[in-house]
């Protein structure tokens, strides 16, 4: 649509007391589509200008009036087309760079890095551009995904049943020994132990190992059983020994691998 044709849908809604929105709701359109009309960045098909027509009170002939000749609405249409293009070629260059690096050698030969992978695609033919071999390399694993799922869900059950173990030992203790109650509530320090070790086997970190917690139950153990409280304190000073003494070995390892 031409920016003639556009002042005039613009003079005559408000001509008619109108709103943009006002006319979008008569029309069951969006006010942006009206909008787009009104900046002659697109154009109401058949029956949205009978439409217009109708409201306004007028005939086609004067809503579509223009002094333009067909060659300079043929122009003004085909730059419009050229603008839409540039527009679309944008977008999807900025949708490539999003999903990858896209690299065309001198062959023709295409390379594609993304997040999944390294892909090489190379030209067949020097006559058909979409006729290509192609060579992926992927980061993501079937097997290695799958792996770690199942590592994942193994150390999901231990979490959960060890937590279960240590909740119906605490209840029968407690029920069947005298004092029971609270004897043996540090048992709950055990239960986050046993299945972190698994996590630590598995991820080959030392550190990752809940040693603050397994030091609180020791201490707990102590001071409730044998009523060590003091001067057995003294095991909360190994905490940072750990962690210094352990923390290089993780890098030496995870260096190696």
């Amino acid at each position: 649509m031409n920016i003639k044709i556009a002042n005039r849908l613009v003079e005559l809604r408000k001509k008619n007391g109108l709103s943009q929105e006002q006319l979008a709701d008569k029309l069951g359109l969006s006010r942006q589509a009206v909008s787009k009309w009104e900046r002659a960045e697109a154009s109401p098909d058949t029956d949205n200008l009978i439409c217009l027509a109708k409201i306004y009170n007028v005939s086609l002939d004067e809503l579509l009036q223009s002094d333009e000749t067909v060659d300079d609405i043929a122009r003004e249409t085909k730059e419009k087309e050229s603008q839409q293009e540039d527009k679309k070629e944008k977008e999807s260059e900025i949708n490539k760079l999003k999903k990858g690096i896209y690299i065309n050698d001198s062959d023709g030969d295409r390379i594609i890095i993304s997040g999944d992978g390294i892909h090489l695609k190379e030209k067949q033919s020097d006559y058909e551009d979409d006729d290509f071999y192609e060579t992926n390399i992927n980061f993501k694993d079937d097997k290695v995904c799958s792996h770690k799922k199942i590592q994942h869900i193994i150390s999901s059950s231990l979490w959960s049943a060890s937590f279960l173990i240590v909740i119906v030992a605490y209840i029968i203790i407690g029920f069947m020994v005298d004092n029971g109650w609270y004897l043996y509530w540090p048992l709950f320090f055990v239960a986050p132990i046993v299945p972190n070790i698994y996590d630590v086997i598995r991820k080959r970190r030392i550190c990752d190992f809940i040693y603050p917690i397994f030091v609180t139950g020791i201490y707990c153990f102590l001071g409730t059983f044998l009523n060590l409280w003091h001067p057995y304190w003294f095991l909360f000073i190994t905490i940072p020994v750990f962690y210094a003494c352990f923390s290089p070995i993780d890098k030496l390892i995870h260096k190696e691998f």
